[in-house]
């Protein structure tokens, strides 16, 4: 931020006044100030982009008081990848440009930001990722008062605006988590709220809104019938069910207002607000999302992903759209088996479906480019990708017209859109070049029939090129100098150029015009003359190229609305593409879906794990749940043996059906599930203060909370985070008030072999165990899903194959039958029974002497011992190890 020292210390120029100003209404971004070829930044701008961007730190001159102004440049033809760099990290970055040519203007030239940018007020190709949405998410509301929550989510690229409300803060921490915003607006009575969304969304920017900007937005400027039409609808239900209330409105007059703010010179192509209802998809909160890595892998990692996987999408809006439907499947049966009707016969009609992907590869992305031409930011570049674009389409949906036609109930009739915009792409093939430049000042835009004057300045400038090539070659024959050259630059235009050692050779009517290090630069009457027909040519025709592709963008731009209902059209048929492409070649089949609450699958397998194995290693399962019946199934297990693949492969199954794809199965009923809720795997959160069990008990706290009969509940482990009474408590509760309370489906994958005994209790809880064997001390796992309860944890077993040293797996093994010994059951363990193992310690060592007429330690480790399997380094830790024992065991 400039400060008011430093502005003081810039006034004497007039150039650094206008920076100052700039500064001044833009203070919270590093400001890239345009003097000629290069934007500059000054003073603390300079320093930090400096250091962010490792460019070179220099100075501009000294203040009044003789110290020197920090200054750092970028070269504007550059510009947009250092931006896109300071964007990736966080920082706001205002561009102050030129308003006028300078070598028209006298004096100071005029400047004005143009633009600011910000992580979410970006449309720059560079520094958008193509396959992911960059969402300005903005919430309205007073969480003390308890009124829902009003949420707007602008997506600048896209020129989409949708909204809804929410009924609390879990549900508006759970919908942003699946957007995924890049900036998050905040009104000042939510504060409270920043420092949870902080650590929930690593990738946001958080900024709290002055009160009166909201006020304004709605009141005035371009927005406010907009908002006054969507605030007539608060209250009663819009046609898609979902409502507009106050909050809401307030809502997207917070994100309209910031993203007008961020573009000064143009309007924020948004024309309506789309509202929405989160609980009439299926609903998935921040958990689910995460523990079932629908987007990336708990590492962070797209790779990996379910929709990594599945995105073999050609063009993309294709990726943004499957992208949206993989985290808000749908609950409508219509709507679900309407999707599921085309992908059925795009996997019917391979040559259809390839056909229409190797078009869709070279449609482009229609739905950024055409609001980068409403914002006024397009170059001939993007326009010209707009006209091929359109080309590929209109080609594509012949095609794919062709292919319909014949009948009248084709699913697929429905993806061909009314309006192929052909009179633009038309128009745009008739007027531009092929390959137009990416800046509108380089000229070489327009074909020549265009516009006459075109043709005439084009070839005058031709020509007078010519001319200059045959008057150098006259010239070199003359005169005699070989060396002789005619050349141009913006200062000294053309000139003839001769070495030092050729300077006697010159005619007496060349006029020395400058001295190189070299030789020297003449001119002549006739190059002269022919510098003021080409030079003239040459920028008279750039600007009558600029002039008239401003007029052909703002064309383009009127017409965004139309090509924005293409893409959506486009983007539909790539998904749908896609998910036949992948059902194709991994052999997945379309689910029955109704509106029952069972869910029956046979030989399901994990789309991503099978994948990661070899070629038919993979132990597919079968998985039946019905909430009127079978609801409850109770899994045991080792761990290692697949009991989380599969239950979270039943989840995935559910969401790939909802969302209109195909299932890994070899076939597949499922009822409609509402919302989807998984416990899976151990982690904490130190940032909130929050330890593994707690993380534990918050999401198992949401679940009892939310679930309701037609969800889908996937538990791994509760309880483990505490002692052994306490956690088996909680997770026995926990399965009751799921069976008798919430009545569900769900699996719940448990080490505690107790719960089993809730099936003798409860008619809608059946047991299951991922099957194992152990063979000389060695497990091997099976993978296969069977009836009936565990009757081990094989955890040794599994330790020894982490590689546990083989006198701690001993020691295990003594303890072990120790206590199974002495108390009877190794299911249901008694204080007395514990005690007396551990006797004479109040709580079990490792090391402590068992009891008789138990063996001694040294006895039952050395028995546990596998001595053909020690290597002579296993040997000498095992004999320390026994020594060690034998000094603490008080019988010997």
């Amino acid at each position: 931020m400039a400060t008011k020292k430093s502005a003081k210390r810039g006034r004497q120029s007039p150039a650094m006044q206008q920076f100052f100003r700039a500064k001044q209404e833009y203070p919270d971004t590093l400001l890239f100030f345009r003097m000629g070829d290069f934007y500059e930044l000054f003073f603390e701008d300079a320093v930090e982009a400096a250091a962010l961007l490792d460019i070179a730190l220099t100075t501009r001159g000294n203040d009044e008081h003789g110290v020197a102004i920090p200054m750092a440049g970028v070269p504007h033809h550059a510009a947009t990848g250092y931006v896109s760099r300071l964007i990736g990290l966080g920082r706001r970055v205002a561009i102050c440009e030129q308003m006028a040519d300078p070598s028209q203007v006298k004096g100071v030239v005029p400047r004005e930001v143009v633009r600011v940018v910000t992580p979410s007020q970006v449309v720059e190709e560079e520094a958008l990722d193509a396959r992911h949405p960059s969402y300005l998410a903005a919430v309205a509301g007073s969480a003390p008062q308890g009124e829902p929550f009003g949420l707007a989510v602008l997506e600048l690229s896209t020129a989409e605006l949708r909204a809804t409300k929410l009924l609390g803060p879990a549900e508006l921490l759970a919908e942003l988590c699946r957007l995924e915003p890049r900036e998050l607006l905040l009104p000042p009575e939510l504060a409270e709220l920043e420092p949870a969304l902080g650590g929930l969304l690593s990738r946001c920017s958080t900024r709290l809104l002055p009160p009166e900007v909201p006020a304004q937005t709605r009141s005035e400027g371009p927005f406010a019938e907009l908002l006054a039409n969507a605030a007539q609808q608060a209250g009663p239900q819009t046609e898609d069910g979902a409502e507009l209330d106050d909050n809401t409105v307030q809502a997207c007059a917070m994100a309209l207002g910031y993203a007008q703010s961020c573009q000064p010179m143009a309007q924020v192509p948004v024309q309506r607000i789309a509202p929405y209802d989160p609980s009439r998809q299926l609903v998935l909160d921040e958990a689910a999302v995460r523990n079932l890595e629908l987007v990336q892998t708990l590492a962070g990692d797209r790779k990996g992903s379910l929709l990594q996987h599945l995105d073999s999408t050609q063009s993309p809006m294709g990726a943004r759209l499957l992208r949206h439907r993989l985290l808000s499947p749908l609950t409508d049966l219509s709507g679900i088996r309407r999707r599921h009707d085309v992908v059925e016969r795009f996997v019917e009609e391979s040559t259809l479906r390839a056909g229409l992907r190797k078009h869709l590869s070279g449609v482009g992305d229609l739905e950024r480019l055409s609001t980068r031409t409403a914002l006024g930011v397009a170059t001939p570049r993007d326009v010209g990708a707009i006209g091929r674009g359109l080309a590929v389409t209109k080609a594509l949906f012949d095609e794919l017209f062709r292919e319909t036609q014949s009948r009248i109930d084709d699913p697929l009739l429905h993806l061909v859109p009314a309006d192929l915009c052909e009179d633009l792409g038309k128009h745009l093939g008739q007027q531009l070049l092929d390959d137009p430049p990416a800046v509108a000042t380089q000229g070489n835009i327009f074909r020549p029939e265009v516009d006459p004057r075109i043709a005439e300045l084009r070839e005058l400038s031709q020509s007078g090129k010519d001319v200059l090539l045959r008057l150098e070659s006259r010239e070199r024959e003359r005169t005699g100098i070989s060396t002789l050259k005619i050349r141009y630059t913006k200062v000294y235009g053309y000139y003839i150029e001769v070495t030092k050692a050729k300077l006697d050779a010159v005619p007496s009517e060349y006029r020395r015009k400058q001295t190189v290090a070299s030789g020297e630069r003449y001119t002549t009457d006739e190059l002269e003359e022919l510098q003021g027909k080409i030079l003239n040519a040459d920028e008279r025709l750039r600007g009558l190229e600029q002039e008239l592709f401003e007029q052909l963008r703002t064309r383009v731009a009127a017409e965004a609305p139309r090509l924005r209902r293409l893409a959506q059209a486009l983007a539909d048929v790539d998904v749908s593409c896609a998910l036949a492409d992948t059902a194709h070649r991994h052999d997945y089949l379309r689910p029955a879906m109704d509106n029952s609450l069972a869910l029956e699958l046979r030989d399901a397998r994990h789309p991503i794990v099978e994948r990661m194995v070899a070629v038919g290693q993979f132990v597919p399962n079968d998985v039946d749940l019905d909430a009127e019946t079978q609801r409850l199934m109770v899994i045991t297990g080792p761990n290692m043996a697949g009991k989380s693949t599969t239950m979270r492969q039943v989840a995935l199954c559910v969401i790939m059906a909802q969302a209109g794809g195909f299932v890994p199965a070899q076939s597949a009923k499922i009822g409609l599930v509402d919302r989807i809720y998984t416990r899976v795997g151990a982690s904490d959160n130190v940032a909130r203060g929050q330890s593994t069990f707690m993380v534990e008990m918050r999401e198992t706290a949401s679940i009892m909370a939310g679930a309701t009969k037609r969800s889908l509940v996937i538990l791994d482990e509760i309880g483990r985070g505490t002692s052994t009474y306490d956690g088996l408590s909680i997770a026995w509760a926990v399965a009751e008030h799921l069976h008798d309370a919430i009545g569900c489906r769900a699996m719940f994958a448990t080490h505690y072999h107790e719960l089993c005994d809730l099936a003798e209790s409860r008619p809608g809880v059946v047991n299951y165990n991922v099957a194992a064997k152990e063979h000389k001390e060695e497990v091997v796992f099976l993978r296969k899903l069977v009836p009936g309860g565990a009757n081990r944890s094989y955890g040794i077993a599994v330790a020894k194959l982490a590689g546990l040293p083989p006198i701690v797996l001993a020691r295990a093994r003594a303890l072990l039958e120790s206590l199974e010994t002495g108390q009877g059951t190794a299911h249901r363990p008694s204080r007395s029974s514990a005690k007396a193992a551990s006797k004479p310690q109040a709580q079990l060592d490792m090391f402590a002497p068992l009891t008789p007429p138990t063996p001694s330690p040294v006895e039952a480790t050395l028995r546990a011992l596998d001595i053909n399997q020690m290597t002579p380094m296993d040997a000498l830790l095992s004999l320390s190890r026994l020594q060690g024992l034998l000094d603490s065991d008080p019988s010997s």
